[in-house]
């Protein structure tokens, strides 16, 4: 159970942050703009609809069927990029804070190893290190956002049919992710695809739809948790739009 509460030295100041620790227990992790071509290089970057909202978020898949982060081993994140609101679960902005920062006490990466968050009663550099990496990673998600509200407004957006087939037999299908639509990218008027491309926005779909090869190796690291696994199916429905 999270144990969130402002960051001061009086509760907090013998706590570490251990950076290269990374909690299992999540499945998808939300992501900015800038690392879409990062993530890309390791795990799928998909869509999906946020609960509260009903508008659209870009993630990185980084796990299947279980609840679990397959890039994870013994706490340890074992991949050629690590998104950064992973590196940073332990931590949120609040005003009222040290530094502008809350702590999660219960999050794994904080504890009494690594570096520390206080140094004589005084936020160390690397507290006010984490406020600011914190930011400029609401405002790239920011931008994530209005990237895929462009999307969505020209219906690019389509369900991703993914089902995975255990050793066993077992069907188990991936409910809940959309991705870019090929035939409707391709089917877009010219003044558009100019717009996109300028903005950078047709590159960034490139990468998006290239990373769904990425789902193979999730499939190759999924025996580690149990049922080896296989794509029964990895497509996306271009005709029927996600709104």
């Amino acid at each position: 159970m999270s144990r969130i509460s402002p960051l001061n030295p009086a509760d907090h100041g013998s706590l570490r942050f251990d950076r290269t620790v990374v909690g299992p227990a999540q499945r998808i992790v939300q992501i900015g703009l800038s690392e879409i071509a990062l993530a890309a290089t390791d795990m799928p970057i998909v869509f999906a609809k946020d609960a509260n909202t009903g508008k659209f978020n870009l993630i990185a898949l980084v796990g299947l069927v279980e609840p679990a982060n397959l890039f994870v081993q013994d706490r340890r994140f074992h991949a050629t990029y690590c998104p950064r609101a992973l590196q940073l679960t332990g931590f949120r902005l609040d005003a009222g804070g040290v530094a502008g920062l809350a702590v999660d006490e219960s999050d794994p990466a904080i504890g009494s190893v690594g570096d520390p968050l206080f140094q004589d009663g005084n936020p160390t550099p690397l507290a006010t290190g984490i406020a600011g990496a914190l930011e400029h990673l609401v405002a790239d998600i920011g931008a994530a956002r209005a990237l895929v509200d462009d999307y969505a407004a020209h219906r690019l957006i389509r369900p991703l049919h993914l089902v995975l087939r255990s050793d066993d037999g077992e069907d188990h299908v991936i409910d809940g992710l959309y991705t870019i639509g090929s035939e409707a990218l391709m089917h877009l008027p010219d003044d558009i695809v100019v717009r996109l491309h300028r903005a950078g926005a047709l590159a960034s779909a490139a990468l998006i739809t290239a990373s769904l090869t990425q789902v193979e190796r999730l499939c190759q690291l999924s025996p580690r948790g149990g049922r080896r696994l296989a794509i029964a199916r990895l497509a996306h429905d271009d005709g029927l739009a996600a709104f």
